[in-house]
């Protein structure tokens, strides 16, 4: 017995790599039945079965895999008749008699006990007299999680309609996804509730909720006729409903002319104990309670996953690594909606939201999802990151721009009728808005969607020309990016002395630098790209007036000033580009690195005529400057680079530094032009200095040497060979410092002591 069920084991096991990866392949689940008992809420037990309705999409199956975890399988019936089964882990292996392409079969599987949920969010929660599931798991994966509280097929990829038996007592209602169709009182004065959804969704959307719920009840006159309005909610929170929804409607109707019909038999919310985040069950959406306090704080969240019905529900991302399908439309729709909500005569919510979500994305999207990933391949750890979420809305604002909105908002609409109920891939999207539109957006694919990282666009020169011409030269770098952009619809706006702004139409950017020929009514004091935010680049800008001497900051530009003399009032542009400078090779005489992580475009109008930039350095880990602290460079090796355009040099320019080591501010003259932070070499003294003394050995030396000198007065040490050229350099930290010299080649050299900058003692020594 025992090696029989060894080797029963060993071939479930091998299965399963099989099953893995084409499961969906071979076999697909039409239909739900759950019938499940929720009463237990000191235990928190449930019991109960689900009849799955499985097709098979191949010949000769004969044995299918089912996903449930942390329960227990009681038994399995098959077409009316005692299956063998085997529960290893999250998967139950069912033999079935042998099935050809299209064959039905009917299993019911009988389970029972506690459901799980994640670590973090997701699951099946009791939470004092309420029950309810969460269809996502942020931490564990596959993160579909239907798995936790019914046998089901737990992937995206297969959608099927449901109907739900859920028992109760003590007077809680269960709410689930679709309409109610029946509740029954039992002998035992516990009740059924039977709900109905007859529109395929995948087993994550799919939603229960025990308790005693209240029904806010209305109804929405939709494109495809009146949809009832159901919104669950304890006693205590039933009052605040009607404040907290008091756009629903107007919302529905704006998404409805923006992205075609409500196609869902309700518009659902149930308020349960979740202490953060909210979930997109269909026609059952799970919202926080906190949510729904009277007040619109939460708006935004619950317009949020109201738009999950167009993307997310009603077209489903293929797979978790393309997220953005399903998050970044969603994250866009809520910008979209709250800037028709709330924009004014002289404020653009909108633009001003997504703004505010560049900046917050371009500054933190390497930390928090721990690097740069292109949209449809995002490692699952960060499914629901920054990506997916945040970076694909602003994707989606930038495809806006490349299509217009007539075009974005009409192919849209026929990308989900012609995908509706369905799955789709990044790849599958961006063919058939080409096909639709008549653009070729296979390469927005490429550049935006399937490569990681940002563009840069930055003007490098404006020359005038003739009768009003100018030749502007856009210069495009990448942040993070494996490739540049191609037929980018740049705008450049044009600036006068006046403060006078004038934007011609867009002109299309390929490669590292492209030329343009604009005509322009003014002479243009400078030139700015992507003024309007139309794009979302790798670059965090601030535009502002200044009429008075004052001190100022630029927003998160990383850059302020000090206006000390002021005529008339100045229009300041401030750009702080996430990329390296264009650097010239070979650098400049006595620099030895740029930075390469960032640097500042900085122009005003006339009227300033004194005052001084203030540029924060940060160099601590992860920081933007740490890289250029490395191999011993230090303050006394900063200098702060400028040049007023592309068609001059980088020099060195006089600056003052305050603040911490970690955290500075580098001050110096104000000029309109490009700023970066570089690193000096320090040069060989001339003459001989014994300040402190320096011992070392041994000397001759062939793999290490060891200084000895006093710590407190030095900090670095700096090796130069008999040419003068700088070798290496390490920080002094012990009265007795070995520094490793493997990499040095046979010769004289001479070391050099630092303190503060200056130079307090050097020696010569031979490496052998």
């Amino acid at each position: 017995m025992v090696r029989k069920i060894t080797i029963f084991l060993s071939i479930v096991l091998l299965g399963m790599a099989g099953f893995a990866q084409q499961r969906t392949d071979s076999v697909h689940v039409a239909h739900y039945d759950l019938t499940l008992s929720v009463v237990d809420f000191t235990n928190h037990v449930v019991d109960g079965h689900t009849d799955l309705t499985m097709v098979a999409k191949v010949n000769n199956l004969s044995q299918i895999r089912l996903d449930l975890m942390g329960l227990t399988t009681d038994s399995v019936i098959v077409n009316g008749l005692s299956a063998n089964f085997s529960h290893v882990g999250e998967d139950i292996f069912i033999n079935v008699p042998t099935m050809q392409s299209g064959d039905t079969a009917l299993v019911r599987v009988y389970y029972h006990g506690t459901p799980p949920h994640d670590v973090s969010f997701g699951g099946f929660y009791f939470n004092g007299e309420y029950a309810y599931n969460v269809g996502v798991a942020l931490y564990d994966q596959p993160h579909a999680y239907g798995r936790c509280w019914f046998p089901c097929m737990d992937e995206f990829t297969d959608k099927s309609t449901y109907s739900f038996h859920i028992r109760t007592q003590n007077g809680k209602k269960a709410i689930c996804n679709g309409l109610l169709s029946d509740s029954t009182t039992l002998s035992d004065n516990t009740r059924v509730w039977d709900w109905e959804l007859n529109l395929p969704i995948p087993t994550y959307l799919v939603s229960m909720a025990v308790g005693n719920y209240r029904c806010y009840a209305d109804t929405f006159h939709g494109m495809n006729g009146v949809i009832p309005i159901e919104i669950y909610a304890s006693p205590s929170i039933y009052p605040n409903i009607p404040a907290s929804f008091v756009h629903l409607k107007p919302v529905l109707r704006k998404y409805e002319e923006f992205f075609g019909p409500y196609r869902w038999p309700r518009v659902g919310y149930v308020c349960v104990g979740m202490t953060g985040g909210a979930m997109e069950h269909a026609t059952n959406i799970a919202l926080p309670n906190a949510a729904v306090n009277g007040n619109l704080m939460y708006e935004g969240t619950i317009m949020h996953e109201l738009f999950h019905h167009w993307f997310g529900d009603l077209i489903t991302c293929e797979r978790p690594e393309e997220m953005w399908i399903n998050e970044g439309f969603a994250d866009y729709a809520e910008s979209l909606v709250l800037g028709w909500l709330y924009s004014t005569d002289t404020t653009d919510y909108y633009l001003n939201n997504i703004v505010d979500i560049h900046n917050t994305t371009l500054q933190n999207i390497v930390s928090q999802d721990e690097g740069l990933y292109a949209l449809d391949a995002v490692p699952q750890d960060h499914t629901y990151g920054m990506h997916s979420y945040q970076k694909g809305g602003l994707v989606i604002h930038s495809l806006r721009t490349y299509m217009g909105d007539s075009l974005f908002f009409s192919c849209l609409r026929q990308l989900l009728d012609h995908y509706a109920y369905q799955n789709i891939n990044s790849y599958e999207f961006f063919t058939y808005l080409t096909q639709v539109s008549g653009m070729n957006l296979m390469h927005f694919y490429e550049d935006w969607i399937h490569q990681p990282g940002f563009a840069d666009f930055d003007i490098d020169r404006v020359v005038s020309r003739s009768c009003g011409l100018y030749e502007v030269t856009v210069r495009q770098k990448g942040y993070g990016t494996n490739h540049l952009y191609t037929n980018v619809p740049v705008e450049v706006t044009f600036v006068s002395s006046d403060r006078d702004l004038y934007t011609p139409e867009s002109q299309l950017v390929s490669g590292d630098s492209s030329n343009m020929i604009l005509a322009v009514p003014f002479q243009p004091a400078f030139a700015i790209a992507n003024y309007r935010d139309r794009l979302s680049d790798a670059t965090i800008d601030y535009t502002t007036t200044v009429e008075a001497a004052e001190d100022i900051t630029f927003g998160e530009t990383r850059c302020s000033a000090s206006i000390i003399q002021i005529s008339d009032t100045s229009l300041i542009r401030i750009e702080h580009h996430y990329v390296a400078p264009s650097t010239p090779t070979p650098l400049p005489e006595g620099i030895h690195k740029f930075s390469s992580t960032h640097y500042w475009t900085v122009n005003y109008t006339d009227g300033i005529s004194e005052g001084n930039w203030k540029f924060r350095l940060s160099r601590g880990n992860n920081q933007l400057d740490h890289d250029l602290f490395t191999n011993g460079d230090d303050f006394e090796n900063l200098k702060l680079m400028y040049r007023p355009n592309a068609d001059h040099e980088w020099t060195p320019v006089p600056y003052t530094r305050t603040g911490s080591p970690y955290n500075s501010t580098i001050t110096t003259e104000m000029q309109p032009g490009q700023y970066c932070f570089a690193m000096a070499e320090e040069g060989l003294p001339v003459n001989s200095f014994a300040e402190i003394p320096l011992k070392l050995f041994p000397n001759p030396a062939n793999h290490t040497i060891t200084l000895y000198s006093d710590a407190t007065k030095v900090d670095k040490a700096v090796i130069f060979d008999s040419l003068g050229h700088k070798t290496k350099a390490v920080k002094i930290n012990s009265n007795a410092q070995t520094i490793d010299i493997n990499n040095l080649t046979t010769g004289n050299y001479i070391i050099v002591l630092y303190h503060k900058g200056k130079t307090v003692s050097r020696k010569m020594f031979v490496k052998a």
